[in-house]
């Protein structure tokens, strides 16, 4: 009868320890940090056909001669977000006289270099879309683009300026009244180039 009740009361201190252990580690699992969940995103895969066109197009646009996205309010509508284009304005109005100190926005600016590259490329894209009740406008898009420039022969070309150069853009686009608009462009460290978004560069200055 002894060994009964010894018995029973080692398992009752066992079930007591196990209890103890276990009421640890969900403390510890809950307070641990951000814990890691499956993405259930509506979409994560590449950029929509549609928005790649758009990109293409755009930057299409800002090549030409004729064109000045930063006076052309149709173009501004079409192709720059809501946040994009408010960015852009209040770097304008903080800017005062274009005349008075170099730097003023330009058609380069949404390319993110002074000296245009010989070709880009795009290696990479993706689609993100985790629109719901509480976010209705979080459909984005990322497009990494790489510029390159060809081997100079001519040291005395000033047209190129970065001799067997590569750059890496990111531009971000969102789709906002039923098309899809850049939102901002994302540069990397580079040996000429600084990391930053085009966007918090037009707020900050």
């Amino acid at each position: 009868m002894q060994y009964t009740k010894m018995t029973k009361l080692k398992i009752i201190c066992l079930l007591i320890f196990v209890c103890g252990i276990n009421s640890c580690q969900k403390v510890t699992s809950q307070v641990s940090g951000i814990r890691e969940v499956k993405n259930k995103s509506r979409t994560n895969k590449q950029a929509p056909a549609e928005c790649l066109d758009t990109f293409r197009a755009f930057f299409s646009y800002l090549q030409k001669s004729e064109s000045n996205i930063i006076t052309d309010e149709k173009a501004q509508i079409r192709w720059l977000s809501k946040l994009m284009r408010a960015s852009l304005d209040g770097h304008i109005q903080r800017f005062g006289d274009p005349t008075a100190k170099p730097g003023f926005p330009s058609n380069s600016s949404f390319i993110g270099v002074w000296n245009n590259p010989t070709t880009y490329s795009i290696i990479g894209s993706r689609h993100y879309d985790y629109r719901n009740a509480q976010n209705p406008n979080d459909n984005r898009a990322v497009i990494d683009v790489l510029y390159e420039w060809e081997k100079n022969e001519d040291e005395r070309n000033l047209n190129n300026q970065y001799p067997e150069e590569r750059f890496l853009m990111s531009f971000i686009f969102v789709y906002e009244d039923g098309l899809w608009k850049l939102d901002d462009v994302y540069t990397f460290s580079d040996e000429y180039m600084t990391p930053g978004g085009l966007r918090n560069g037009f707020d900050e200055r």
